[in-house]
């Protein structure tokens, strides 16, 4: 049966709702209670009565990326292990350039997941599991660990994705090389066949 949500909820996802508005037209510094609640068409009262201060609004925000994230790179098991990597990943980038502030919250110097007594760290770390799930799949060069070899794979997608969105890359097609990274990453990890 659905879970219905109560007003405080509503009220909760609606002031998120104008946080994410002020968040993607004017960045990270941009999201302040007083801007946030003349978004929502309430007194600044209302968001610190949800959120208690800034930090606290800014690190619902970030769950609430994190969760966006992890339905972006939730692809399901329906090929191979490295055709759901890469499907996956194509999520990844797809969220980060679609939602770039948001992924700045996540990601930036000075993001609530930085603290690893927050719960957006829990969070993202939760998101990070799935990628070390995926892969687990593949079969791994021996001795090298999932949780390494997931790590080496994300900073290689977040790499290539930050340089896109700072607009730096050196090759004409994005995409392309976005795909060839990918694939270099997982070549990289997985087993020899001998």
């Amino acid at each position: 049966m659905p879970r219905h949500r109560t007003a405080s909820e509503q009220v909760s996802a609606a002031l998120l709702d104008a946080a994410e508005i002020v968040l993607d037209r004017d960045g990270v510094a941009a999201v302040t209670v007083r801007a946030v609640a003349r978004q929502a068409g309430v007194a600044p009262m209302g968001v610190y009565n949800r959120f208690s201060n800034k930090d606290g609004l800014l690190a619902a925000l970030a769950i609430r990326a994190f969760d966006d994230l992890a339905a972006a790179i939730d692809v399901g098991p329906d090929d191979g292990p490295a055709d759901r990597l890469r499907r996956a990943s194509r999520g990844y980038r797809r969220y980060a350039l679609s939602h770039p502030a948001r992924y700045t919250l996540i990601f930036d110097v000075g993001s609530p997941a930085a603290d690893p007594t927050s719960p957006v760290t829990t969070r993202g770390r939760e998101v990070f599991e799935t990628l070390v799930e995926m892969v687990r799949g593949l079969t791994l060069r021996r001795g090298l660990d999932p949780v390494h070899a997931a790590q080496a794979m994300w900073n290689g997608q977040h790499g290539a994705v930050t340089l896109e969105l700072a607009g730096v890359l050196q090759t004409p097609d994005a995409a392309a090389t976005f795909d060839q990274t990918i694939d270099a990453l997982i070549r990289g990890l997985q087993a020899t066949r001998g």
